[in-house]
């Protein structure tokens, strides 16, 4: 998508007032979804056919495959075209178009069977409405592919927006672009296989593409998979794969994002399947997870999680899919770090005895648009050349405030954990004051498995404060002393001021 969202966020929000009503916030967001979409896929096919025909050749030349992989463009029938839809902007047949674009994309071009909702001619979707949103970004140009998580992004701006009040539940649609980007130059995915367990529309998925181009390396060296339990949601993951150059299968022609929605823990749609990279940002402390149905799968060796919490699940699950070689990020809840439940504590003591903890990252609090638990990244690596585990506490990470109540990570803070962690991959005792320190496992048994970052890492506020504030006190008596003297010397000519001003009385 060549527009940054936040250079169309107004128009997002005017849009959004048109759709109010008698539908529900998220109604509408998937409304103007389909409709950014739609414009998307029009504007990537007049560039492209411009292209092909400066190179002498036609459209009909190519096969589906060779369009979408050599031109990142579909077949589109001239009804699936913006042009064409515009004709009907302030026609109550609007919605029964838009319904009928997405059906012939769908027709005309394999990868995208059943991707799209096609209900804008529903009843209760005023057309009239409709129309007015199609004319809001009918001026926008949307063809330059600048790899803008498209799906993510919107699904951004409407949680900041409207969603804040849905805690956890909506911030499953989406994990932060600071945060995310962060994961990826941590585990440096540029050639294999990419996983992520807790999909949602595929943004994780879609960074890692970013990080491979910006690193030289190639998209055909990549295949990327996922799961995702709600359908809406894996629906716009496959469509956001879709979007940014991904194929849907794999070289066996197995879905990347499984046969359908599904549970991971429940219905693991990538059995006996291990991945280079495993990435995610899975829902934090999740209640009920089928802890009574896999009480014997293999993938919890390291000890069963409890029954009321499934951040434990999810680091088995992550870890019993990782390669010989691979490598994994995964967000989740600070109480992880050092819970003292029996079955969790043994679990960590497990991961350390197998030397698969890597790192710990501590992030600093408002990441999140969502929720305001304080949250962390644990590495894994299964190809660690030591048994060190670096710590990064995230106390002193300022990042940079979008508002009172959301930060997120800059570039540089992105580099400084990186450097220390390429450092601490190297082999190097990283020892910064207040921000990171490499530990030994004894230093870890001696903290009862604890991996809370601020055990490790020294305060840098003692050292600082001590000194600021003793240069504070030694320049507040050299003033006081100052003004004691100046007091002195005035007293005897104030004194005789008083008595002059008395006596002309």
């Amino acid at each position: 998508m060549a527009k940054n969202i936040k250079e169309i966020e107004s128009k997002l929000w005017e849009a959004a007032n048109v759709m109010r009503g008698n539908t529900s916030a998220e109604e509408y967001m998937h409304t103007i979804l389909g409709i950014l979409t739609l414009k998307y896929i029009s504007d990537r096919n007049v560039l492209a056919l411009q292209t092909i025909a400066n190179e002498g050749m036609t459209p009909e030349m190519f096969t589906q495959e060779e369009l979408y992989y050599s031109y990142k463009t579909f077949v589109v029938h001239e009804e699936s075209t913006w042009e064409y839809i515009m004709k009907f902007a302030n026609s109550e047949k609007i919605g029964e178009r838009l319904d009928n674009a997405f059906v012939k994309l769908e027709s005309d071009n394999e990868i995208l069977r059943g991707i799209f909702n096609k209900n804008f001619n529903d009843e209760g979707i005023d057309q009239i409405k409709l129309g007015d949103v199609i004319k809001i970004f009918s001026d926008e140009d949307l063809s330059e592919d600048d790899n803008e998580d498209i799906i993510g992004r919107v699904y951004e701006y409407f949680l900041g927006k409207f969603f804040k009040d849905r805690g956890q539940k909506g911030g499953e649609f989406y994990t932060p672009t600071s945060i995310v980007k962060l994961m990826v130059n941590l585990i440096k995915p540029v050639k294999g296989t990419i996983y992520d367990p807790a999909c949602g529309t595929g943004g994780i998925l879609v960074q890692a593409k970013r990080y491979i181009q910006e690193h030289d390396g190639k998209i055909e060296d990549i295949t990327v998979y996922g799961q995702e339990y709600n359908i809406v949601t894996w629906k716009l993951a496959k469509l956001n794969l879709v979007l940014n150059g991904f194929s849907l299968f794999d070289t066996d022609n197995n879905g990347v994002l499984g046969q359908t929605n599904a549970d991971t823990f429940t219905n693991d749609q990538h059995k006996n399947k291990k991945f280079d990279f495993v990435m995610a940002n899975p829902p934090f402390n999740m209640k009920n997870w089928g802890f009574d149905s896999l009480q014997e799968d293999s993938r919890f060796k390291w000890g069963m999680p409890p029954s009321g919490n499934a951040n434990y699940s999810w680091l088995s699950h992550m870890l019993s899919k990782l390669s010989v070689q691979g490598k994994m990020a995964i967000v989740l809840a600070n109480g992880s770090l050092s819970s003292s439940q029996k079955q969790e504590r043994l679990i960590r003591e497990n991961f350390v005895k197998e030397n698969k903890v890597d790192a710990i990252i501590e992030l600093p609090d408002k990441l999140f648009y969502t929720t305001g638990i304080p949250a962390c990244i644990w590495i894994f690596n299964n190809q660690k050349i030591n048994e060190n585990i670096l710590m990064v506490a995230g106390s002193n990470i300022e990042g940079n405030m979008i508002s009172k109540k959301l930060r997120e990570l800059t570039e540089n803070d992105i580099l400084n954990i990186e450097d220390v962690y390429n450092n601490h991959l190297k082999g190097q005792e990283v020892n910064v004051q207040g921000f990171a320190k490499t530990i030994t496992i004894d230093e870890l048994i001696e903290n009862d498995y604890s991996f809370v970052p601020g055990r490790y890492v020294e305060s840098k506020e003692e050292v600082i404060d001590k000194k600021a504030v003793k240069a504070d006190i030694e320049k507040l008596s050299s003033e006081v002393f100052e003004l004691l003297k100046e007091f002195e010397d005035l007293s005897p000519k104030l004194e005789e001021a008083l008595k002059k001003a008395l006596e002309s009385e």
